[in-house]
């Protein structure tokens, strides 16, 4: 026989256990959330650097910018999502620079090194540190 006392223990027990299962989930969901972000961040950052073979170096950026929009991160955490909000308007400021190159063709990485030589070639850096810093930020969130 339980005792009244006990069984408030036992229930307030089972709450907490149920909490902590939910709590599992959740953390599931937040691991799969951020292996899914990354996962897709990388094959669309694939495409980017060939699509500015054919579409301008700012098509390309735009195009990247919204596809990164559309990322589902609904179980990602607060913090992660915030993150990878930064680097997409980091990618987005991008445009100021590639804006006034609309003839440029070829790999991204080839036109960057392109854009190092120019005579943008301070505030390129300055964008290109802003993309560099807020993907570490990303990428502190990618599981281990």
């Amino acid at each position: 026989m339980i005792k009244k006392g006990c069984f408030g223990a036992i229930l307030i027990f089972i709450a907490l256990s149920c909490g902590n299962s939910n709590t599992l989930v959740s953390a599931k969901q937040s691991d799969d959330c951020m292996q899914r972000l990354i996962a897709i961040d990388d094959s669309l950052g694939k495409i980017r650097n060939r699509q500015c073979m054919e579409l301008s170096l700012s098509e390309t950026i735009q195009k990247y910018a919204e596809a990164m929009k559309t990322i589902e991160t609904q179980h990602c955490p607060n913090e992660l999502v915030v993150a990878y909000r930064s680097h997409r308007e980091a990618w987005e400021a991008m445009l100021e620079v590639t804006d006034n190159y609309p003839n440029l063709r070829g790999e991204m990485h080839v036109l960057f090194k392109e854009l190092e030589q120019s005579n943008d070639q301070v505030l390129f850096k300055k964008r290109l540190d802003a993309i560099w810093s807020t993907w570490a930020d990303v990428e502190k969130f990618a599981p281990k």
